[in-house]
C-alpha cells in the first residue's frame, strides 16, 4: 500500500471503526498513519539523499530541517513522535483521542504533498 492509500484506511477506521476492533481501532488508526508518514519519508530520502534511508526514523527525522524548511521538519517530528507514543500500550495510560488522531492524520495528510514538491524543487535545482 502507498501512504495515501494507508492515510484513506486510516480515515475510514477512525470515522468507522468496525465492532471487531472496538478496543484497539485508536492505536490501528495510529499505526497506519504513521506507516504513511515512514513510508513518505522512505520515498522522500530515496529521491533527494537515498543513504538516508537506512538510517533509523530518528536520525531521519534530525536531518530533515537541513533538506526542507524548519515548519515541515518540525511537523514531521511532532506527527512522528505523537503517533509513536499513541501506538504503544500501557494499563496506565488511555488511548488516544478521536481529536488527537484526527490532527496527526490531518498533518500527515498536509506532510506529504510537501515533502513532494520539495523533493520536485530540489530535483528541478539539481537539474540547472
Amino acid at each position: 500500500m502507498n501512504p495515501e492509500q494507508l492515510l484513506d484506511e486510516a480515515f475510514t477506521l477512525l470515522n468507522r471503526p468496525s465492532r471487531s476492533m472496538r478496543r484497539c481501532w485508536q492505536r490501528g488508526c495510529a499505526c497506519l498513519t504513521r506507516l504513511a508518514l515512514e513510508q513518505g519519508l522512505c520515498t522522500y530520502w530515496d529521491r533527494v539523499a537515498p543513504s538516508v534511508t537506512r538510517c533509523p526514523m530518528r536520525h531521519q527525522l534530525l536531518a530533515l530541517p537541513a533538506f526542507v524548511d524548519a515548519s515541515t521538519a518540525l511537523l514531521a517530528r511532532t506527527a512522528w513522535h505523537g503517533l509513536s507514543r499513541a501506538m504503544h500500550h500501557h494499563v496506565y495510560e488511555l488511548a488516544p483521542t478521536v481529536a488527537e488522531l484526527e490532527g496527526w492524520h490531518r498533518d500527515v495528510t498536509r506532510l506529504l504533498p510537501q515533502l513532494h514538491a520539495t523533493t520536485f524543487a530540489n530535483n528541478t535545482s539539481d537539474s540547472d
